[in-house]
């Protein structure tokens, strides 16, 4: 497991990567979180690979595959299969490859080599009933997990040792195990994933492969000294040179497990070395999901500024903004984020307070007083009597004014009026 790397996709689908957990000749494969929090491992096909139609055909056809088959030794997977970005997903499980496992304890004991072998038939078995090859057995794409074996490949594409893209459009991939009527140009069939099976379990006994080259495989004999005594006949059967001198698959997992894969791996049947390993591995993933999910990474490449402090390789002396977080692969909203980081203080002297926002600026930088509402006047009370004066003042300006007489000639009482 290994951080991501500059050119490394943040956002696939639904997911956010965290970190590289495996590479393939065809694939990377990365430990992301879902958007319900759950770990998955996501398989991105290779940009220059993905980019030929006819690596796209046959990554589409390999994905249908694999969801026809899911369940038994088959996890389920999320996929998408028409956008730019070609990529599967299926749930973590705590799980070692084959290859990974030889390295780590060594060959294995007989009875998880018989665990191995059945858990394969069987899933070899489905696919032949259904008249198809799997042309996906090799050692990087069989998982050991603790209730038993996993299948990730169905088809050259997740089996490929060396995958190429050519200018002319062409797609050349070079699997890392041949069959002789490969060897030989012949077109294989269900009996060439029995040959295959052969080598892997030669392999899991012994930490080496029996044919070690294409002439090996088509003339030669394979060298099984290592091999348990109980297994040899039957791995030797599955290497004859002829299809039709193999078992088929149905008869390689009676031989090896009769009660069945699932019920001998029920009480466990990896070495302690291995499931010390697998502990260890899904404590580090425990940890870097835990550690996702407090301080999340941007959706473009980078580390997200945690609130009050600065971000990685940057000044701790200015402000940090923090653009694009949270985004996903659509333009989303630019928004930004400050991060005040704490006051430094001189060798040996006390810590300052960390800072404290600011109030909003004002011309005095203080707040406003409030608007004063002048008092009310109180007029003085009414006195009865000047209002009963000015109401007769008025009555009399009307009897005294000028009213026309009986000839149309004015006649002005006011004098009179005044001399009453």
């Amino acid at each position: 497991m290994e951080p991501l790397q500059q050119d490394d996709p943040h956002r696939i689908g639904p997911f956010t990567a965290l970190a590289r957990f495996r590479e393939s000749a065809v694939s990377v494969h990365y430990l992301a979180r879902g958007a319900d929090g759950a770990t998955a491992v996501v398989s991105v096909a290779r940009p220059e690979l993905a980019a030929l139609p006819a690596f796209r055909r046959r990554f589409q056809s390999e994905t249908r595959r694999t969801e026809r088959l899911a369940g038994g030794w088959v996890a389920p997977i999320d996929s998408s299969t028409d956008g730019q970005a070609l990529w599967t997903a299926s749930p973590y499980v705590p799980a070692l490859t084959l290859r990974e496992a030889i390295a780590i304890a060594g060959p294995l004991p007989e009875r998880a080599v018989r665990i191995l072998g059945a858990a394969l038939a069987e899933t070899l078995s489905r696919v032949h009933a259904a008249g198809a090859v799997l042309h996906g057995l090799a050692p990087d794409t069989v998982l050991l997990a603790a209730d038993g074996p996993r299948l990730t490949a169905f088809g050259v594409l997740g089996a490929a040792a060396v995958a190429e893209a050519h200018p002319d459009g062409q797609l050349s991939v070079k699997l890392g195990y041949l069959t002789p009527e490969q060897a030989t140009g012949a077109k294989p069939g269900p009996a060439s994933d029995i040959f295959v099976l052969g080598l892997l379990l030669a392999y899991a006994s012994t930490g080496t492969t029996p044919l070690a080259d294409a002439d090996r495989i088509t003339h030669g004999e394979p060298d099984l000294d290592g091999v348990p005594g109980e297994l040899r006949p039957l791995v030797a059967h599955c290497l004859a040179k002829t299809p039709d001198d193999r078992p088929s698959a149905g008869t390689v997992a009676a031989e090896l497990a009769l009660e069945g894969a699932a019920a001998l791996a029920r009480d466990g049947w990896l070495p302690p070395t291995l499931v010390t390993a697998l502990e260890a591995q899904s404590a580090r993933v425990t940890a870097l999901a835990e550690g996702a999910t407090s301080s999340p990474q941007r959706a473009g490449g980078g580390a997200a500024v945690a609130p009050g402090g600065p971000a990685p390789g940057s000044s701790p002396d200015t402000l940090l903004i923090n653009r694009g977080i949270g985004g996903g692969m659509r333009g989303d909203r630019v928004t930004s984020q400050l991060a005040l980081p704490a006051a430094r203080s001189p060798q040996g002297a006390p810590a300052l307070a960390p800072l404290r926002p600011h109030p909003p600026a004002t011309p005095s930088h203080r707040a406003p007083a409030a608007r004063r509402t002048p008092a009310r006047r109180t007029r003085a009370p009414r006195i009865a009597h000047r209002g009963r004066c000015r109401r007769r003042r008025a009555r009399r300006w009307r009897r005294c004014r000028v009213r026309p007489g009986p000839r149309g000639l004015g006649q002005d009482t006011r004098h009179s009026r005044a001399r009453a």
